[in-house]
């Protein structure tokens, strides 16, 4: 089945901005922080131009000339944030936590273990975490051709603690992640959503942004 999709990657990371800024989210006074950086042209170069200043991760060292190039006053750090946030201790604290996950399941490059969208590190986002921050993040309500990918699904399934993650209701995902953060020791003091990809006229993949505060 071919699909037909609508990216709205600097839209809706205008819209979700707008949005953020009526709860009074002063950008320029935040230190933020991008974990899945690549080469920095998507979200990232809006985001910093709006916040005090951000510093970048990205995993793959293919992306370190062109991430120095397009913010040579940011710190760019080439590492893995998923084992970082899993393995060190007295790490930075930031305001703003992007997490521009990818999709599916992705591999470590070393080639162990599979890590699955954002599963793996917003349970560490603690570590660098001030005691009250945004963070905002990638979540696909709807995947397509989900039967090709028979471990995503499993991810998402024990994630979810559901039997069925292929069309999942937003008021179910917010509450969702709320409860998941209350375990994570936060509170929420809100959220919002925009849709951030559209395949076959179904909202599909959304920025979700939480606005947390420490127990």
């Amino acid at each position: 089945m071919e699909h037909k999709l609508e990216e709205r990657w600097d839209h809706a990371t205008n819209e979700l901005i707008e949005k953020l800024e009526k709860h009074n989210i002063d950008f320029s006074q935040l230190n933020a922080i991008e974990l899945f950086g690549r080469d920095g042209t998507w979200q990232t170069k809006i985001f910093s131009k709006k916040v005090k200043n951000i510093e970048i991760w990205e995993v793959d060292p293919y992306w370190k000339s062109k991430l120095e190039k397009n913010f040579p006053n940011s710190k760019i750090a080439i590492q893995d944030s998923i084992d970082v946030l899993n393995i060190e201790k007295n790490l930075p604290k930031f305001d703003l936590i992007l997490i521009d996950n990818p999709m599916n399941v992705y591999r470590k490059l070393n080639g162990e273990n599979m890590y699955c969208e954002h599963f793996d590190i917003i349970q560490n986002i603690n570590k660098i975490s001030q005691d009250e921050s945004l963070v905002i993040f990638n979540v696909n309500r709807k995947p397509f051709d989900y039967i090709q990918y028979p471990l995503w699904e499993k991810r998402r399934n024990e994630f979810y603690q559901r039997n069925d993650t292929d069309n999942m209701e937003i008021s179910f995902l917010i509450n969702f992640y709320e409860k998941k953060f209350d375990i994570f020791g936060f509170k929420t003091i809100f959220n919002e959503n925009v849709v951030r990809v559209i395949c076959n006229g179904d909202n599909m993949t959304y920025y979700f942004a939480y606005k947390l505060k420490k127990y």
